[in-house]
């Protein structure tokens, strides 16, 4: 079942399928005019040290946050959606109190239609969490075995607030996430952290990659309810594209993860299985709907046509989209790291193309004094035939 928005244009634009700004109404004979697209980048929060230097409460990056809105709003053909794809606040301190400042702030900021130009456009805004929103540091808790481990109380805020806050405006996307308990043995009710809605044909399934299974688990996902809705759609024939995406990569993107050395992917017991199943959804070796995994966590933008694990390597692509305005990571630092944002865009002639677009990384980095936002690299994503 198809979410529907409480927010009038978000209504307007998922639940009744808005044509608005067709690139192939503008040029109906190119084959390489995007007939459907929608943007995403995660990784917008900033460090202590730019909190500290900036005394933004949200304590995102607002000025990269900020320009990339007008970026995407100033694009010939404006995106269906926006992803933003977690860390899109500091976070990780116990309880809510720390989070619930911060959320309150960004929302403030994001929805605010005089700065951001998507709201006044009518382009609907999606926010899933990442780490920094539902985990604490060790040194926080008593209960860690990892670096990081689950602060319980962010998982039922988060929900609460982000479809409910003063700004009036419903950053989450659907409600038919998985409950507390299940076949997945969740600890708390996930519902909206992780779920699916449709657009058209394409089917969005948002994944929260640190689902509470336990009081110190982490990088963990709903596998039993991403498979039914998998297999769901590999059934239904009018749904012909699926894309799934959540906070961490399936594969460390990064040589080195350097904020969160012990906490840099969905947890390896689960990633291959993973894998395996959006390659294979039905089981039976039928070409799979899926056409990438989008995440965000490594600081950076990378792309893997496939994946490998062990003696297994699948198809389906992955793209990290962690450049949104955190300090990036150490191996993507110098010239040829950027901030940005990634289009996807599904062409006239059946391709999937993925595009990066950035502009350089001021000194200090949570400042935009100079450089255009250009297209940085472009990928096609993998179509059985």
């Amino acid at each position: 079942m198809m979410r529907t928005f409480k927010h009038s244009m978000l209504a307007a634009l998922v639940g009744l399928g808005c044509l608005c700004g067709s690139a192939a109404a503008a040029n109906p004979g190119a084959d390489d005019a995007a007939i459907y697209s929608f943007a995403f980048f995660g990784c917008n929060r900033l460090n202590k040290e730019g909190v500290d230097a900036t005394g933004f409460t949200s304590t995102a990056n607002e000025a990269q946050l900020l320009q990339s809105f007008r970026d995407i709003a100033a694009q010939p053909v404006l995106p269906r959606l926006l992803f933003l794809a977690g860390d899109i606040v500091k976070g990780k301190k116990p309880g809510t109190k720390t989070l619930a400042k911060q959320l309150d702030a960004w929302v403030e900021l994001a929805a605010d239609p005089q700065k951001n130009p998507l709201v006044a456009k009518g382009v609907p805004m999606v926010a899933f969490t990442g780490n920094h929103e539902l985990l604490v540091n060790k040194e926080d808790s008593d209960v860690c075995k990892y670096w990081q481990c689950p602060n319980p109380p962010a998982y039922r805020y988060w929900q609460e607030f982000m479809e409910n806050n003063p700004a009036g405006y419903d950053f989450i996307a659907g409600h038919n996430g998985p409950k507390k308990g299940g076949a997945d043995g969740l600890l708390v009710d996930e519902t909206r952290l992780s779920y699916s809605f449709r657009n058209e044909d394409v089917l969005f399934v948002v994944l929260n990659t640190d689902t509470m299974i336990d009081s110190y688990t982490i990088g963990d996902v709903p596998m039993y309810w991403l498979g039914k809705q998998l297999r769901k759609a590999q059934k239904d024939k009018t749904i012909r594209h699926v894309f799934v995406m959540g906070h961490k990569p399936l594969q460390n993107a990064a040589a080195d993860d350097h904020e969160d050395p012990g906490n840099p992917a969905i947890r390896p017991e689960q990633a291959e299985a993973l894998y395996r199943l959006l390659n294979d959804p039905a089981g039976d070796g039928s070409a799979t709907k899926v056409r990438a995994y989008l995440a965000a966590h490594a600081h950076e933008w990378r792309f893997a046509p496939g994946l490998t694990f062990g003696d297994y390597t699948g198809k389906v692509p992955q793209v990290v989209a962690g450049n949104g305005g955190s300090p990036p990571e150490s191996t993507w630092r110098g010239k040829d790291a950027y901030f940005g944002y990634t289009m996807v865009e599904i062409l006239r002639d059946g391709r999937i193309a993925a595009k990066s677009y950035g502009r350089p990384i001021n000194d200090p980095y949570f400042e935009q004094k100079d450089g255009v936002t250009t297209l940085r690299a472009r990928q096609e994503l993998f179509l059985p035939r």
